[in-house]
């Protein structure tokens, strides 16, 4: 019995050095991200926008946008904007907007919109790291006047103090 588990011992051992030494060092990173972000202004809340970056694929959307003081609200014109601050430079990463006849706008679905990666002018994939601030723009029109509101949704800023 003891022979028998010592050759157990002994064949394992042997396995798990086999696995480790065929080991190269050569392995490729692979960097996937994804962030689920929500905010809400004075008259919006925003749950569960997407961003997902992969070395392929930068795709973003899949919200739900809900104007909290209402249940029922009709208008002629409705935008959502999304607007990421990556190394400093402003960049529109989804813009959807409505226009013509009366819409009910109390609760939307912000769509998804799908492309290739993005890349940094060193070719590495934009990461979490390299966005400062991603913020959602929300304008509409109320009577004669058009509406404007903001919805942080990360900012590192107020994020790391």
């Amino acid at each position: 019995m003891v022979l028998k588990s010592r050759k157990y011992f002994l064949l394992s051992a042997l396995l798990v050095t086999f696995l480790l030494s065929s080991c190269s060092g050569n392995e490729k990173t692979v960097d996937n991200y994804y962030l689920s972000l929500s905010g809400e202004s004075e008259n919006w809340k925003v749950d569960a926008y997407e961003i997902m970056s992969t070395s392929e694929a930068f795709k973003v959307g899949n919200g739900n946008l809900i104007m909290k003081k209402n249940n029922e609200y009709s208008s002629d014109f409705f935008s959502v904007e999304v607007n990421a601050v990556i190394e400093g430079e402003e960049t529109t990463i989804q813009k959807r907007s409505v226009s013509g006849s009366e819409t009910d706008i109390t609760q939307t679905s912000i769509g998804t919109v799908e492309g290739s990666a993005l890349h940094d002018e060193n070719g590495e994939i934009i990461s979490p790291e390299n966005i400062s601030d991603i913020y959602m723009i929300i304008k509409w029109r109320e009577d004669s006047d058009t509406r404007k509101e903001s919805i942080d949704l990360l900012n590192k800023d107020g994020f790391l103090e």
